[in-house]
């Protein structure tokens, strides 16, 4: 059996005016499955349903943007979505499938692996970040921000797009830094990875505008999708 699809989470929201709550996916991903991936499956197909019988089809998930984590802002929707995202991890490290995480996805990712996310300012628009494929240490200080950057002696540098209110300021013990803010005054984490699972996040949005000035990342983790998905070359 051929696992031929790329599964992907969606956000929620409330729309009050014919009392119903609805699921929805940007465009942008669309576009973005046409030119880097192939077939995708939108998920949930209802936030009460199981999973688990889509997944011998499915060769990857990622966990989308949009909406915050509960633990910030303690909504039944937020809630709703971190219950189901957090059963998705499990199902992913269960049965070795690659996940990847946008933004909240990667904050999800990274709460779950039990992180530090703090309120961020100046998180909005282009963001110059700073990254390397050979990951090092989990946490970032002001005394250890030169030997991170030292870590970080291939560094690769480039302006992507940035739309959160809420960083990653250090790593659970299970995640290693992949990618970090290249601001003296901003020491956040900006991707990671597991270190031990086919498991990444990537804080800003690939999938929009500025969000493939460097495709390193994304490419490291769609070269874990299982080997019988019928990839795309980039």
């Amino acid at each position: 059996m051929k696992r031929q699809y790329i599964a992907i989470s969606q956000r929620l929201y409330s729309m009050q005016e014919y009392n119903e709550v609805r699921e929805s996916l940007a465009l942008d991903w669309g576009q973005f499955f046409t030119e880097y991936l192939h077939d995708f499956l939108m998920l949930p197909l209802s936030y009460k349903q199981d999973i688990t019988p889509y997944l011998p089809y499915i060769a990857g998930i990622i966990l989308s943007g949009g909406n915050d984590l509960s633990i910030f802002n303690d909504t039944h929707l937020n809630r709703e979505r971190d219950v189901f995202e957090t059963n998705i991890i499990e199902l992913c490290i269960r049965y070795s499938i690659p996940l990847l995480g946008i933004c909240r996805g990667a904050q999800m990712i990274a709460h779950y692996f039990d992180s530090q996310i703090t309120p961020c300012i100046n998180h909005v628009g282009l963001h110059e970040v700073e990254q390397n494929l050979s990951p090092i240490h989990s946490e970032v200080s002001v005394e250890s921000r030169t030997q991170t950057l030292e870590g970080l002696e291939a560094t690769q540098r480039f302006r992507t797009n940035s739309f959160h209110n809420y960083a990653i300021t250090q790593l659970g013990k299970e995640l290693e830094i992949l990618a970090i803010c290249n601001n003296s005054n901003d020491l956040s984490i900006e991707a990671f990875k597991h270190k031990f699972h086919n498991i990444i996040g990537i804080m800003w949005h690939i999938e929009r505008e500025m969000g493939m000035p460097n495709s390193d990342i994304f490419q490291y983790w769609k070269n874990t999708l299982c080997k019988d998905f019928k990839n795309k070359d980039m």
